[in-house]
């Protein structure tokens, strides 16, 4: 009799450490045995979602101050645009969660979910940066950056309208390739996303260029137009502020958290459809069901960004 109770308390004692096994598993956000759902409802309950911008920025400061500031890229982009883009990301991705926390060790959910608070942490962070004039060699930087997509991007316009095909008119790629300078590859910069987007109905699937990538030559040449002075002089050089360095940390922190809710994606769908469902982070283009210019319509108010065009981070 005594030997039953034994067994039975031992039997117990087993269930009762497992039990709290997982719940440490769940803590930590690594998927154990226990179901999906709870994994995903333990996440979501974990993360932080105020999307005040004043206590999201009080929140995320820390953590941002940690992210290293050796060649951290200069943030440019839009955060409010970026909001929108993640808010239909998750929406697109949370049906799918469930496939992508069973095939991944350690998911990083609660990072994930804290991503919309996290962007208004980054606008926050913008809105205090004083006005700065780029540096001759952050000018550089971009001009660099860009050179490699506005060579490709002009080559295939220049075979797309050749007469042979002409899906555009000739004259008007012509017209960007003309010129010299640092002035004029910045337009350049801007142009070619225009021509991208005029003429999007014949060109539409006949191009292998990204629309994060047009977004970005597009964001680098806005920057540049604005800075870049005719006759190939720099603006004035102006050291790069605190402000100006913990905003480009929030916004390292937002795109290595937005990587990871495309690899959620990407698991739980496969890249090509994950793709077509996400858009890219800074991209004004709609996907999947829900468009981002519907997301963007319930973005809160907020300051706009002093900060004047520098190199995108986002």
């Amino acid at each position: 009799m005594g030997g039953n109770k034994e067994k039975k308390a031992s039997k117990a004692d087993k269930v009762s450490k497992s039990d709290k096994k997982d719940a440490r598993r769940l803590r930590k956000g690594k998927p154990s045995d226990a179901d999906p759902a709870s994994i995903i409802a333990g996440a979501q309950r974990d993360a932080f979602v105020d999307e005040m911008p004043e206590r999201a920025f009080a929140h995320f400061r820390p953590l941002a101050e940690q992210v290293p500031t050796a060649d951290l890229p200069i943030f440019t982009g839009q955060p409010l645009l970026m909001r929108a883009n993640v808010k239909t990301a998750l929406a697109a991705v949370e049906p799918h969660l469930p496939a992508a926390v069973s095939a991944l060790r350690e998911p990083r959910l609660k990072d994930v979910f804290e991503l919309p608070s996290l962007v208004m942490a980054l606008d926050f962070a913008a809105a205090r940066v004083p006005v700065a004039k780029l540096s001759a060699g952050e000018i550089e930087k971009m001009l660099a950056e860009g050179a490699p997509w506005r060579e490709l991007m002009l080559t295939f316009l220049e075979i797309a309208s050749h007469p042979l095909l002409g899906l555009l008119p000739r004259e008007r790629v012509a017209a960007v390739r003309a010129g010299s300078g640092k002035l004029d590859k910045a337009r350049d910069f801007v142009a070619l996303p225009g021509l991208f987007a005029e003429f999007s109905g014949a060109i539409e699937g006949k191009h292998p260029f990204p629309a994060d990538k047009l977004d970005l030559l597009a964001t680098l040449g806005g920057a540049l137009v604005q800075q870049v002075r005719p006759g190939n002089a720099a603006a004035t050089v102006a050291k790069r502020t605190p402000e100006s360095i913990l905003r480009d940390q929030l916004a390292s922190l937002v795109v290595a958290r937005y990587d990871q809710l495309q690899v959620l994606a990407t698991v739980a769908l496969g890249k090509r459809k994950a793709d077509e469902l996400l858009p890219a982070l800074r991209s004004a283009v709609s996907f999947g069901a829900t468009g981002t210019a519907d997301a963007r319509a319930d973005a809160p108010e907020a300051p706009p960004a002093n900060g004047t065009a520098e190199m995108p981070g986002g």
